[in-house]
């Protein structure tokens, strides 16, 4: 049985991806925007099972270079910890069932710079610059930090990557389905 509304392909689950990203970005609320954030990395992780699909890849033993490779990516590694600490009380270690500690360093509120621009009527365009806007900071495996948008761009982008070396074309979608007016 299908649930309705359903992402039926990998090209819909990218594209929710690329709509969660835009939903956090201009959320002004921080619980809402945390909200909207959980939901990108578990859009983010969800896109491997859609993947291993498309591609055939069932078994653990065809995903398994795949997923290596994948571990080496410290923002995909904080996607997977993310999205699983937000799906499950404790994270714990497949093989054991142990309790087990997320690799990503940590998720911390910030604050940060936003621009806005603006054109009127006449083409003019007006640039509206605020500060100390309330966002979240990651720091990945190795130290590196990650402003709460650059983090997603990242992971957009590695997805765009992935898809794209294995000849699965993503076509843009509009801006009025990615800002949803």
């Amino acid at each position: 049985m299908a649930l309705t509304p359903k992402l039926g392909s990998l090209e819909a689950a990218f594209r929710k991806l690329e709509r969660e990203l835009v939903r956090s970005f201009h959320e002004r609320n921080p619980t809402h925007r945390a909200d909207y954030f959980f939901n990108f990395c578990i859009t983010a992780q969800s896109l491997r099972d859609y993947f291993f699909e498309r591609l055939n890849k069932i078994s653990p033993a065809d995903q398994q270079p795949v997923n290596d490779a994948w571990a080496l990516v410290p923002t995909i590694v904080a996607v997977s910890d993310i999205a699983n600490t937000a799906k499950h009380f404790q994270l714990r270690d497949r093989k054991t069932k142990l309790p087990r500690a997320p690799r990503t360093i940590r998720v911390r509120r910030g604050r940060t710079t936003e621009a806005h621009v603006y054109t009127n009527a006449n083409g003019e365009f007006q640039v509206v610059k605020r500060t100390g806007v309330p966002t979240y900071v990651v720091e990945v495996q190795g130290g590196k930090t990650y402003e709460l948008y650059a983090f997603m761009a990242e992971v957009v982008d590695f997805w765009r990557a992935q898809l794209k070396s294995y000849g699965i074309k993503i076509r843009r979608q509009s801006l009025r389905q990615l800002h949803g007016t």
